[in-house]
């Protein structure tokens, strides 16, 4: 049984389509126009940012591309 809690979000952005967020393992995965991306060891706090964010392409350039490791 997978016990893993997570959050799911769309966005109308052309940097970023979607976005889910593993709450126990903290990994983001991001959907982009070229492929979904799944970052590692991301708090909480940059997740609820890039939500709250206005633009998520500025969000996700500043705070998520080259701060995490990530597999695509």
């Amino acid at each position: 049984m997978n016990n893993n809690i997570k959050a799911y979000f769309e966005f109308d952005s052309s940097a970023v389509d979607s976005a889910e967020y593993n709450y126990e393992c903290k990994e983001l995965s991001l959907g982009l126009p070229s492929a979904v991306y799944t970052y590692h060891k991301v708090p909480y706090h940059v997740f609820s940012g890039l939500i709250e964010a206005r633009s998520k392409g500025r969000f996700f350039n500043k705070y998520i591309k080259n701060s995490f490791k990530f597999k695509r």
